[in-house]
């Protein structure tokens, strides 16, 4: 029992070089090959969407005159005229049967509105990720030097092994961003140009 306490005690206060030096060159390696697809991402993302989020602009643009318009000929046909006298007895149009056509009309103006502000964000978060990805790097180097050469400053090398952590968390939470925001516009090109539904085409 005394020389299994005496092994323990002994892995406590050595520090295991291999494993720890193994998973950093592997981490470092994983970092500077973030960093270099990062520095490319925001162009890449720049090239390949920037002139089909205008064309969606456009496209968005008429969908909100055509929805505008539709709701104009429904509020024309629903409203009574206003040169006449009020008559409850006159009124058989249900007035909430606008309220399709307008949310239809606000959602389209808000989307149209959108597009160029997520276009933004998406390349804010290339740029927030090419940071970050080298600022990983640099801590997973740090934390293994300090590991090896430092092991007795636990508290140093402990909290650069956290630090770096929170920042590999940060680059995940910047991967998601960049999903949605990357979906939400792929969403918006598709809107702003819906295809046609051809009547009494098979469906598959």
């Amino acid at each position: 029992m005394t020389e299994v306490l005496a092994i323990v005690a002994d892995r406590a206060t050595t520090p295991d070089t291999t494993i720890v030096a193994g998973v950093g060159i592997v981490l470092l390696i994983a970092g500077i090959t973030g960093l270099w697809a990062s520095v490319h991402l925001r162009g890449k993302t720049h090239d390949r969407l920037r002139a089909p989020i205008d064309v969606a602009f456009e496209g968005l643009t008429e969908q909100a005159f055509i929805a505008l318009r539709a709701l104009q000929a429904h509020l024309s046909d629903i409203l009574p005229d206003p040169d006449s006298e009020f008559d409850p007895l006159d009124m058989i149009v249900d007035p909430s049967t606008v309220e399709r056509p307008a949310r239809h009309s606000i959602r389209v103006l808000k989307e149209r509105h959108k597009i160029h502000r997520q276009f933004n964000l998406l390349l804010g978060v290339c740029t927030s990720l090419m940071y970050a990805a080298g600022i990983f790097a640099a801590c997973v180097l740090t934390s293994t030097l300090l590991y090896q050469f430092n092991f007795a400053n636990q508290d140093l090398w402990q909290t650069s092994f956290w630090v770096t952590a929170l920042i590999a968390v940060g680059i995940f939470a910047l991967f998601i961003a960049y999903t949605v925001l990357e979906y939400r516009i792929q969403a918006s090109i598709e809107d702003s140009n819906p295809l046609p539904i051809r009547v009494g085409a098979p469906s598959r």
